[in-house]
């Protein structure tokens, strides 16, 4: 499989672009480089609609060229058999004419399949249209030929990425102060960095610490103080926890199960286990 270093210029990429070098490769490494043609063009400042319109216009110059080189044949041959004529001149007229036509049919049968690829490459990753096709083609490293492959194969069947739903629920301040103790720690925890800001910052109130919480995490100014006084405390040290409070845990459970912290998920059936006959 080919490696793709990324130390190209822009110029050498456009280069290599122009003249099919990247065309030849397998359908993962098509995409590959395309992520490193981005790159490259992201690196210079340039915005993906020049990305996207250079990919556009090589196709139709690609066709152009075809043309090109297709009339040019067929002057030669005009020439060669309008000037001087005999049977030598005919013979190679009929040679030139010949490899003009099978040329002009390979040129142009490239060209078109260049455009007709490059079509449907930039239609499916456009950043308006398709903005989760986009993320996921941005997230290609150079060296994820399992991922590009993954992604020629949904780009072929035309299946597009989904963005990721999360469940949004609504939890009490409890729950978001527990989770966020947990994630620091254990219960106490967040009331350990509250301490520890007020005495850094003279200007910091407790009142106001609270404020600022509350306008996080919902919730009221004197609920917040009270977790920092007595529920936070009450939670670390009792032998057996209320139904209200193990149910409490439990949803902090789910929210550290979903974020596939698993670490922490043990720590609060540990913490849960320690606290009541389950």
């Amino acid at each position: 499989m080919k490696k793709f270093g990324s130390d190209l210029s822009l110029g050498q990429y456009k280069a290599k672009e122009s003249f099919w070098y990247f065309d030849e490769l397998s359908e993962e490494e098509r995409i590959l480089a395309y992520r490193l043609g981005w790159q490259i063009f992201d690196r210079h400042k340039m915005f993906f609609e020049d990305f996207s319109a250079f990919h556009r216009r090589r196709g139709y110059l690609l066709q152009s060229l075809g043309y090109l080189i297709a009339l040019t044949l067929f002057a030669a041959v005009f020439f060669i058999i309008l000037v001087h004529p005999s049977v030598l001149k005919y013979a190679l007229g009929l040679f030139v004419f010949a490899g003009s036509i099978m040329t002009f049919i390979v040129i142009l049968g490239k060209a078109r399949k260049n455009l007709r690829e490059t079509k449907r490459f930039f239609n499916y990753i456009d950043p308006i249209v398709k903005p989760e096709n986009h993320k996921a083609f941005l997230n290609l490293d150079l060296d994820d030929h399992e991922g590009a492959e993954a992604f020629y194969s949904n780009l072929r069947k035309g299946i597009d990425y989904k963005e990721e739903l999360i469940d949004l629920v609504e939890y009490d301040k409890t729950i978001s102060l527990l989770a966020i103790d947990f994630l620091l720690g254990s219960p106490g925890s967040l009331n350990e960095l509250k301490q520890k800001a007020l005495q850094q910052d003279p200007e910091l109130t407790s009142g106001g610490f609270d404020k600022v919480i509350s306008s996080v995490i919902g919730g009221t100014d004197r609920g917040i103080r009270d977790y920092f006084s007595k529920i936070s405390h009450d939670i670390l040290t009792t032998k057996d926890l209320s139904g209200k409070r193990k149910e409490q845990l439990f949803k902090v459970r789910e929210i550290f199960v979903k974020a596939g912290l698993k670490r922490k998920v043990a720590s609060i059936d540990d913490f849960i286990g320690n606290r009541s006959d389950l």
